[in-house]
């Protein structure tokens, strides 16, 4: 994850930087997702985020001549990006938010989808 904060008059070309590297990256093996997001407020910035089924895959994005394109979307940050690397271990869905929000001492039966009382 990489969040920009760039100057006022660089914003659209942060977001022309991103969004054309936005269908090659989705492209490339190993790729799960790649998604620009924008935050408003007090302290604006653009947001990219990409998702990869292994390390091994994102590090070969990482050497490639596409990936350069983050870095000159980075120069162009008011102040220093932030970057986050992150390694899942484990996704959950809606079965989570089930088990979590049901009342206390009652059971969730995900394979058959059913209250254990």
């Amino acid at each position: 994850m990489v969040k920009i904060a760039p100057f006022p008059e660089k914003r659209q070309e942060v977001l022309d930087i991103l969004l054309s590297m936005k269908g090659p990256t989705q492209a490339e093996v190993g790729c799960l997702n790649c998604c620009i997001f924008e935050e408003y407020g007090d302290d604006p910035a653009i947001v990219y985020v990409e998702l990869w089924r292994t390390l091994t895959e994102m590090h070969r994005h990482m050497r490639s001549s596409l990936y350069s394109r983050i870095l000159e979307a980075m120069e162009l940050s008011c102040r220093e990006p932030e970057v986050y690397f992150y390694e899942v271990v484990g996704t959950s869905g809606m079965e989570l938010i089930e088990q979590v929000r049901m009342p206390e001492g009652t059971k969730f039966n995900s394979g058959e989808k059913k209250l254990i009382q």
